[in-house]
């Protein structure tokens, strides 16, 4: 039979977040930092193409510092988690009304 100590302490376990996690997302962000400067420098994809594939690639690097350095874990903060996501919905919302006003 376990003690209660034992028990807290079995309740309070965490992943570990390991260097390597850390280095691989880093480097990960800078190749897609890599591609968004080169679909403008390069003149490989459409003009008209440019500005989504960035707002794409700044998406996805976003999503991967909340998840990766500010850690923020679903699992434990779904309000967080889902007033963020929210956020940015309505941003994205703004964003698209704005463009297709002008």
């Amino acid at each position: 039979m376990e003690t209660k100590a034992q028990e807290n302490q079995n309740q309070d376990v965490q992943p570990v977040e390991t260097e390597t996690k850390h280095v691989i997302s880093f480097a990960v962000m800078i190749v897609i930092t890599a591609i968004s400067f080169g679909a403008v420098i390069m003149d490989v994809i459409p003009i008209g193409m440019v500005i989504p594939i960035i707002l794409v690639l700044a998406l996805i690097q976003v999503m991967m510092q909340f998840f990766t350095f500010m850690h923020l874990d679903y699992k434990k903060e779904k309000m967080t988690v889902t007033f963020v996501m929210s956020g940015l919905l309505f941003a994205l919302i703004c964003a698209l009304g704005v463009a297709l006003i002008s």
